[in-house]
């Protein structure tokens, strides 16, 4: 199997366009559905990245981008949205259990990024005693109903022994169902989910939710993120959600500066939910879609003359 890259290495090298989506559960899973029908009801059609990145949720939404199946995925979840108990039947979401409720506090408390910190976290995700993780990729097959690896797009992940940020691609002859599942296996919820030899939780228990300097050295990079705490401070925040974004606020902006400084054009877009929402509440999901929709249908006017660039 191919060695994995650090998220510091370069993917995009010589790219024309990139994007990084960002993780945020279900709620943010929709919305970036809806975030990408929006754009490309107004003309802006995200399918035609070269490299795309996806973190957690943002793993599954730009598989069903550049797979071609945003319109199926969309419906799937919306349907799924409109029979909240199916949906967690699909996605296997059951909570609560002690040892999952453990998982949860320990990221929780966590108040900085180190090694050490990740390790405790990726302990703590290793003993939870969630659902199967077989279900939860057979579900996520079921959901993207891809045959292949989308052509450019990449998922992260985070080693729960060494707390190494992982990308990883089609040439880690891994399917992209399980690679999804890795990216996406939120401590004390899903997961861990095996990547080869490694034991892997979700890539957004980093230093960042978006992995957006992984695309250093693209033409345009477009960095979708669900917060940005330090242009809007949180009054209460779902500490299981955004623990880069809680700990050192502002990180897609960071990115960003670094990106344009190497070179880059860049668009920042930041959903920018209640932090106190249930991010895994299925019932979130319809509403979440709607939001998008409206928002790429904005955004268009901005991003559209940067991303149709011949």
């Amino acid at each position: 199997m191919a060695r994995y890259t650090e998220h510091v290495d370069s993917i995009a090298t010589g790219a024309k366009r990139a994007i990084a989506f960002g993780g945020g559960g279900e709620w943010f899973l929709a919305w970036m559905l809806g975030y990408a029908t929006g754009l490309a009801q107004e003309g802006v059609d995200l399918a035609q990245a070269d490299v795309t990145l996806g973190t957690s949720a943002g793993s599954i939404v730009g598989a069903a981008i550049k797979g071609g199946k945003l319109i199926e995925v969309s419906e799937t979840l919306h349907k799924l949205g409109a029979d909240p108990d199916q949906a967690n039947k699909l996605l296997n979401i059951s909570v609560g259990a002690q040892s999952q409720v453990r998982a949860q506090s320990v990221m929780g408390a966590t108040t900085e990024i180190t090694k050490d910190s990740l390790n405790q976290i990726g302990r703590a995700a290793m003993a939870a005693h969630n659902s199967p993780v077989d279900k939860y990729i057979l579900s996520l097959n079921a959901i993207l109903g891809l045959d292949s690896w989308p052509i450019g797009h990449h998922t992260t992940a985070t080693d729960c022994y060494t707390g190494q940020s992982l990308i990883v691609s089609e040439a880690n002859g891994i399917p992209i169902s399980v690679a999804a599942a890795a990216s996406s296996s939120l401590p004390g919820v899903n997961g861990p989910t095996w990547l080869g030899d490694q034991f892997c939780m979700d890539g957004g228990v980093s230093d960042s939710s978006t992995h957006g300097l992984a695309l250093t050295g693209a033409k345009f990079v477009l960095i979708i993120g669900m917060f940005d705490f330090e242009a809007h401070p949180p009054e209460h925040v779902n500490p299981a959600f955004g623990i880069a974004e809680r700990i050192a606020p502002g990180t897609a902006q960071r990115e960003a500066r670094e990106l344009r400084a190497q070179g880059s054009t860049v668009h920042v877009t930041i959903a920018g939910p209640d932090p106190s929402t249930n991010f895994m509440d299925p019932a979130t999901i319809i509403p979440a879609i709607t939001l998008g929709i409206s928002a790429g249908k904005t955004d268009a006017a901005v991003l559209g003359p940067l991303w149709n660039v011949e």
